[in-house]
């Protein structure tokens, strides 16, 4: 078995696990669907996670091309996005004494800080492995740092207004999109 095969299964347990843990979230609204007060922006922040678990697989093949050599600590460092999507995606769904809550829009409201927070460690996580590990410039790192800037304002700006959210979950979600068609015609490998 090569190390690149051999980290690979540990890097993909935990996105599975992540993606598990969206898709029982997701089947438990459904289950409750006349119950469940949707929140637009939570929905498509779903969406838009679902996306970023299976870029990171996706992503994650490059990996055997762009180190030669496996030490733990590279391995540490590339285990550290997954870790953070799963516990994302952990915190998406009301849980514990909260886990019968059906009221997902005033959950968002709650938590969005703690959400967004959590996932723009992931654009800083990202920014990291995309300079260390795989080569990337920082100027080419650009989009990204204005990505996780977006999320700043948020957070800083404790923008409660639940329209801006919707927008911004949106554009959000249009951008994966853009991205995923880039790459899907080859554009970015």
């Amino acid at each position: 078995m090569e190390p690149f095969e051999y980290v690979v299964v540990l890097i993909s347990l935990i996105l599975g696990l992540g993606v598990a843990q969206l898709l029982n979230g997701v089947a438990d609204m459904l289950a409750q669907f006349k119950k469940t007060k949707f929140s637009v922006a939570h929905s498509i922040f779903i969406v838009v996670l679902f996306l970023v678990f299976f870029q990171e697989w996706w992503y994650t093949y490059q990996y055997s091309k762009q180190i030669d050599q496996w030490t733990e600590s590279i391995v540490m460092a590339l285990m550290i996005f997954p870790i953070v999507l799963f516990l994302l995606a952990r915190f998406m769904f009301p849980t514990g004494s909260r886990s019968q809550e059906t009221d997902l829009d005033s959950y968002f409201r709650e938590n969005w800080r703690w959400l967004y927070g959590i996932f723009s460690s992931t654009i800083l996580i990202s920014i990291f492995h995309n300079v260390t590990i795989s080569g990337f410039s920082l100027v080419e790192q650009i989009p990204l740092m204005l990505y996780f800037t977006w999320y700043v304002v948020f957070i800083s700006l404790n923008i409660q207004n639940q329209k801006y959210h919707n927008i911004f979950q949106v554009a959000q979600l249009l951008l994966w999109i853009y991205f995923f068609a880039l790459v899907d015609n080859g554009m970015l490998n």
